[in-house]
């Protein structure tokens, strides 16, 4: 059982959809990846990250590792500014359940951008608080606090290319200096002006994006359960468990009870206690109200406010005792390890093993039998048939779907058609679950 969970795993298994749409576009040249991206409605950051790893490591799965390395390196920045805002209790206790977060362990195992998000939120919400925390008395900054500036601003330069949530992390940061704070104008200005300038010339992709957002996309409207999904989901796991519910139930009052028992002790709500719920609020809220014109509010895109919630939980149940305090993170680490376990050991079937299955059998997709599929399962299908046949994309569905940017540049280097099977000819068909299907013509 111990050798055939360390050969079949979470990160051993085969690409489904969006990790395939990754490892495609990833492999394309430079300007590609950059034009692909720009049509779809992502920048490009991520990506050409993993073209590098790609030219170096080669082709394959393995790309996931990068996500495992972001997240790994997301746990040092945390632990540092947990010590820095509160007292080491908090730090190694944030630090150990930050580790084991259902959430971000699923997506240290996908190779998508949103451990590198959640790494880009922590580094540039730790570096704004080194650049904002001047003591009371001083209004002039030092030179470490100019060289604290220098790097939020590069790095929210980068960040603001990894994802556009990202640009809700970096105006947390600013509510909060506008609400609390107030000095260094000229830094912040500064800084967010030369954030912007680094995005300025993705601005015009970025019009065209939101028009064809604002037409129509993938994300559905809010309802009544969304947000109590969000926090489900971001609290307790992406994936179905028993205590999933009740768990982010608990997780909910503990966060709701905190604020009030650091009141209770110390009289106020600290500074940096503040920064933590504006780091959770305020990247939740902008998309909300974004929502109510065109949906753009996703739950996935705001992995990374895991941090804070279990920061600002944590840091309410030390306020109380210690005892309490190493019970309760006990308790909810057992949930956290027995969801992880649940999420290591999957090993579902994946369009390689579909492909694979068709490559074995007695007609054997090739020129005489192509394969033919669907723009959500293109990238799946023509990875894994590894160019050994012709693949075709149903003109059904096309429109105004993600991933049709890719498809397009395949499809303009003469690499994949569109067009749907003849009556009577002879092909593979493969889709979604993943499931294929061969039709002989007849």
């Amino acid at each position: 059982m111990f050798n055939n969970l360390l050969l079949q795993n979470y990160i051993t298994r085969g690409f489904w959809g969006d990790e395939a749409w990754t490892a495609v576009i990833s492999r394309l040249s430079i300007p590609e990846i950059i034009q692909v991206t720009g049509q779809d409605f992502h920048p490009p950051l991520y990506y050409l990250i993993v073209h590098g790893f790609m030219q170096v490591f080669g082709e394959s799965e393995w790309i996931r590792v990068l996500s495992t390395i972001f997240f790994i390196l997301t746990l040092i920045p945390i632990y540092h500014f947990a010590k820095k805002i509160a007292n080491k209790t908090v730090a190694w206790v944030s630090t150990l359940l930050v580790a084991f977060s259902p959430i971000l362990f699923i997506y240290a195992f996908e190779a998508r951008s949103y451990a590198f998000l959640t790494f880009m939120s922590v580094i540039s919400t730790l570096v704004f608080w080194n650049a904002v925390g001047m003591p009371k008395n001083r209004k002039k900054p030092t030179k470490q606090t100019i060289r604290a500036w220098i790097l939020y601003a590069i790095i929210g330069g980068f960040g603001v290319y990894t994802h556009y949530y990202m640009w809700f992390i970096l105006a947390s940061h600013g509510v909060y200096w506008l609400l609390m704070d107030r000095r260094q104008f000229k830094q912040v200005f500064f800084s967010y002006l030369f954030i912007f300038l680094a995005q300025l010339p993705w601005i015009p992709t970025l019009f065209s994006q939101v028009q064809s957002v604002a037409g129509d996309y993938w994300i559905g409207g809010m309802n009544k359960r969304t947000h109590a999904e969000y926090f489900m989901r971001i609290t307790a796991g992406d994936i179905v468990t028993p205590w999933q519910t009740p768990l982010s139930k608990v997780m909910f009052a503990a966060l709701l009870a905190s604020p009030i028992l650091v009141w209770l002790k110390e009289k106020k709500l600290p500074r940096p206690y503040v920064y933590l719920w504006s780091w959770l609020v305020i990247p939740v809220l902008i998309p909300t109200l974004m929502s109510f014109l065109t949906p753009v509010f996703f739950y996935r895109y705001l992995v990374f406010t895991s941090v804070p919630i279990i920061l600002i939980i944590i840091w309410g149940l030390s306020s109380v005792k210690k005892e309490l305090l190493y019970v309760l993170g006990a308790a909810l680490l057992v949930f956290y390890v027995r969801t992880d376990y649940r999420i290591f050991a999957r090993f579902p079937r994946s369009m390689r093993e579909e492909m694979a299955t068709a490559f074995e059998s007695e007609v054997v997709p090739s020129e005489e039998a192509p394969v033919f599929t669907y723009l959500p399962s293109f990238a799946e299908v023509y990875y894994y048939t590894g160019q050994r046949a012709p693949v075709n994309v149903s003109p059904l569905g096309l429109v105004h779907f993600s991933g049709k940017s890719l498809l397009d540049k395949h499809v303009e280097k003469g690499l994949v058609k569109i067009i749907d099977p003849a009556e009577d000819q002879v092909y593979w068909e493969f889709d979604q679950g993943p499931t294929s299907e061969f039709h002989s013509g007849e």
